[in-house]
């Protein structure tokens, strides 16, 4: 299950308000049972008061009181006439007590006590009225007093245990708040943990934010968390890895501007003297005797040479001022097919067999095909050259993932490994006569058209070299963004240096 940076917040904040309204539930509830409970202990503790103020006024009465048939006895009922009557009185107030109590105790075993009680005084307050009627003697007197005695005896009991039973609520109370507060302090130090961690990639954040804008993006933020703060890194990575290569193309295009300028500096210095030099050697040709070999073959070298030149100059004005595609729905497949048919009495001259796979039913995609077709015919070439006795050709055209792949496999030498990262390069080149700008000038075409070009392992058991291109599919039916088709590619940005 992914939870959000707000989920975990409101998680850990949700621990801490639990722990703390349990806490505080216990605590209220705890306080609520010992103040009945103490309420509870007053009131029978009102009742044995009444029960034992009446016990002791028959008690006095008992012991003042002889023999019932003696001479005594007017005596006697004076005194019965007083203490029976107060006694009666304090039964009547310790009934009003257990009615009161009865209202308002809730608790089924507090009520149950109380009814006992009633039925023990009212049973009493029946004996007390019988013994004042009939005049009973001392023995049953002393039987009365002993029954309000032993009536005493049992709530001073009744009181002791509830003071035990409160001294105990109160240490269990205290205890069980201890651990409350226990379990609450361990959920804040979790949960204040748990927003540590959460938080702790802001903090990688940064340092990597500071490792960019000095300059270091090969560093990699390693969070695997699943949240936002998550996706911010894996997204900070692709930003880091979409600013090196901004960095690298503007590195480039800093030095295909130092290109441009070499080649226009060049160009104007060069192209009019070789023009020159060529038409003289052409007319000095012409004034050369037939009998002349020797000089003839001296002037045929030149105009080779002077030729070369003009070509390697028109190869920098290729390269600096190719112009900005015009892009059009084209089928990558027959424009290849097209120009391996071109290229193909060219390689078999050359003894090279050509193998062409095209997969069927390949989407459209967004090109200028006389630019496309120069990229590959390029491309072809270079496979040739790099197979001077002969070898084999493949060349592949399929769609995947949403692309379109052309893929150039040649049977060489391959390219060496430290040459990998510079083959593109601008002037690098390992032919003696390269110019080294035939795979700049195709890296820059296919970058136009939005796609990319990079070279690839051959297949387990083969050498030489593969280039795959890569151009993106188009829909069925999708028009041609204005937008793309008129989007600046690098020539135009260093035509603009340029000027």
């Amino acid at each position: 299950m992914r939870l959000g940076v707000s989920a975990k917040i409101f998680l850990a904040y949700a621990v801490l308000l639990l722990a703390f309204g349990a806490s505080s539930i216990f605590t209220l509830l705890y306080l609520h049972s010992g103040r009945q409970e103490m309420s509870t202990n007053q009131r029978r503790r009102d009742l044995q008061a009444w029960v034992e103020a009446a016990g002791r006024a028959l008690e006095g009465y008992s012991h003042a009181q002889p023999s019932p048939k003696g001479a005594g006895s007017i005596v006697s009922r004076m005194a019965a006439a007083g203490a029976i009557p107060f006694a009666r009185d304090n039964l009547s107030e310790a009934l009003n007590a257990i009615d009161e109590a009865l209202a308002i105790e809730k608790d089924s075993l507090r009520q149950a006590e109380f009814q006992h009680y009633r039925h023990q005084v009212t049973s009493l307050e029946t004996r007390l009225v019988e013994a004042l009627v009939k005049d009973r003697g001392a023995d049953d007197m002393t039987d009365l007093v002993g029954a309000f005695n032993q009536l005493g005896a049992t709530m001073r009991k009744r009181n002791a245990a509830a003071a035990l039973e409160l001294i105990r609520d109160e240490q269990r109370g205290i205890e069980g708040a201890l651990m409350l507060g226990g379990v609450g302090l361990l959920a804040a130090v979790g949960a204040a943990l748990f927003m540590l961690r959460t938080l702790r990639p802001l903090q990688v954040l940064r340092l990597h934010a500071r490792q960019i804008a000095g300059g270091d993006y090969g560093h990699r933020i390693e969070v695997s968390s699943r949240d936002e703060i998550g996706d911010l890194a894996r997204e900070f990575d692709a930003m880091a890895r979409a600013v090196e290569e901004r960095e690298q193309r503007l590195i480039r295009s800093e030095r295909l501007a130092t290109v441009g300028r070499m080649a226009a500096q060049i160009t104007h210095e060069i192209r009019n003297p070789l023009a020159s030099i060529g038409l003289n050697v052409e007319l000095l040709g012409d004034e050369l005797g037939a009998a002349d070999v020797e000089s003839r073959k001296l002037v045929a070298a030149i105009g080779n040479e002077v030729d070369r030149l003009s070509e390697i100059t028109e190869t920098y004005l290729r390269f600096v001022r190719l112009p900005r595609p015009k892009l059009e729905r084209e089928d990558l497949g027959a424009i290849a097919t097209s120009v391996m048919e071109f290229a193909r009495a060219e390689l078999s001259m050359a003894g090279i067999s050509l193998e062409l796979k095209v997969a069927a039913g390949l989407p459209d995609v967004a090109a200028d095909e006389n630019q496309i077709r120069q990229a590959i015919l390029n491309l072809v070439r270079n496979a040739k050259e790099a197979m001077p006795a002969g070898g084999r050709l493949r060349v592949e055209i399929q769609a995947v993932n949403a692309q379109v792949r052309l893929s150039i496999a040649d049977s060489g030498p391959g390219i060496a490994a430290e040459h990998l990262g510079k083959i593109f390069d601008p002037f690098f080149s390992t032919k003696d006569k390269g110019t080294g700008l035939g795979l700049a000038l195709v890296q820059q075409i296919i970058a136009e058209h939005g796609g990319r070009i990079e070279p690839q392992r051959p297949p387990q058991g083969e050498g030489g070299t593969v280039f795959v291109v890569a151009l993106p599919a188009l829909p069925p039916g999708e028009r041609i963004s204005a937008k793309v088709a008129e989007e600046p590619g690098p020539s135009e940005e260093l035509e603009a240096k340029l000027s």
